[in-house]
């Protein structure tokens, strides 16, 4: 209950009033007797005092991006009589990936008097300089005295949490290619937008307003939207290399974030164009192909925990061969050795368009050559030069690979 203060107050007044009774003083003794007796009356102070309730606690938003503003909402009131102290509040913050757990404390907050019957809302924000899920609660609520000698602490139960997808790069949709016949696929019934109406279905998170069918809102009692069956004219497929073998040490660390980061800006950029979005990885992870908001947030969902994990490339190369395929694939994978070239091979006549996002460090100040033919490799050696090697090839229009060559640089494209 004494704070540290508290107890050197009481210890020396305890002291003093020792030599006052050893040496006759009855100044010291009366110093020790007013010490110990603000001791006491602080203890007596705080063990009076009640704390505010916490009616509420929310985060806001729930889903945001590394860097992003997130913000924890705390409303309070004061069910006591007299007006509420001032209180110190602190919250148990945890945050997890799929490896790794850890837990802080936030700031400590200085909260103001509130008067009976009043209520009072407190926010402060959030660290999200990392994805992954953050846990916030429980709270503790610290009540002091005004000499702050004594203290008593409050601890409210109720949990909030949120998830930090990866952070987002401001860039393009891989380019199509001009009269591919892969790339004429009908989109699932289940689209969000289009000219025919396919029918009637339950409301979903991303889903536009706008399509509310209100008549039957009302008769089955909740949201009913209209769905629509459309076109697309591309099917995307992003393949993230997350082999732990390759990226299981601290120093590649940032270099599996890039590639998290690209993978999941890849997908946002397609499905704003209106592509049917697909994520697979090396650990078995398939989102499926989807066009809405909920299916982009499911793969958002799924790169905030993910780490490096067990997996091949050839495995995810041949679930994707069993496959009829058609559309673009953007590989990106963390290195190329002597197994890769032959484990891609097969995706050769799958998709009419691919591109592999290579990131690893130039050997001898060259890039690798490229490994498959009518590939694109885009060759990253350092993390912050994807947006760079990526803004070049969204713009093209056509993949660089199809091309003529000359027959020098093609033998020089060619791996023994």
């Amino acid at each position: 209950m004494l704070t540290p203060s508290g107890w050197l107050l009481f210890i020396g007044s305890a002291l003093l009033v020792a030599a006052g009774r050893v040496f006759g003083s009855d100044e010291l003794l009366a110093v020790g007797v007013a010490g110990a007796a603000v001791a006491v009356l602080s203890v007596a102070y705080v063990r009076a005092r009640r704390p505010l309730r916490v009616i509420s606690r929310s985060l806001k938003p729930q889903q945001v991006h590394v860097g992003d503003e997130c913000q924890v909402r705390l409303e309070m009131a004061n069910p006591g009589v007299f007006r509420s102290p001032v209180l110190r509040l602190a919250d148990q913050v945890s945050f997890s990936t799929k490896s790794s757990t850890s837990s802080f404390q936030s700031p400590d907050l200085l909260v103001a008097p509130v008067r009976t019957d009043d209520e009072l809302t407190v926010a402060y924000r959030l660290p999200t300089e990392e994805r992954g899920r953050v846990v916030v609660g429980p709270l503790t609520l610290t009540v002091t005295d005004p000499l702050s000698m004594s203290a008593r602490h409050f601890q409210f139960g109720g949990k909030a949490e949120a998830l930090v997808y990866p952070a987002m790069y401001p860039i393009g949709p891989p380019p199509r290619l001009p009269g591919s016949s892969f790339d004429a696929v009908r989109r699932s019934p289940m689209a969000q937008s289009g000219d025919e109406l396919y029918g009637l279905r339950p409301f979903q998170r991303g889903d536009d307003p706008r399509r509310i069918h209100w008549r039957s809102s009302a008769h089955h009692d909740e949201l009913i939207v209209r769905q629509f069956e459309e076109f697309s004219h591309t099917h995307t497929t992003v393949l993230l290399d997350t082999r732990g073998a390759l990226l299981g040490t601290e120093a590649d660390g940032e270099r599996f974030e890039a590639m998290v980061s690209a993978a999941a800006s890849i997908c946002r950029a397609s499905q704003h164009r209106g592509d049917q979005v697909r994520l697979i990885t090396t650990a078995d992870f398939d989102s499926g192909y989807g066009s809405d908001s909920a299916h982009l947030h499911k793969i958002y969902e799924h790169l905030a925990l993910i780490s490096p994990d067990v997996g091949t490339l050839m495995g995810a190369v041949e679930r994707l061969g069993r496959e009829h395929g058609g559309g673009l694939l953007v590989a990106v994978a963390a290195a190329v050795d002597g197994t890769e070239p032959r484990s891609l091979m097969p995706l050769g006549s799958q998709f009419s368009s691919k591109t592999v996002v290579l990131f690893a460090p130039a050997k001898g100040g060259q890039p690798p050559p490229a490994f498959i033919p009518d590939t694109t490799l885009l060759p990253v050696s350092e993390p912050s030069g994807f947006t760079g090697a990526w803004a070049a090839h969204s713009t093209s229009g056509e993949d660089p690979s199809t091309r003529p060559r000359s027959s020098a640089s093609a033998s020089a494209d060619r791996r023994p």
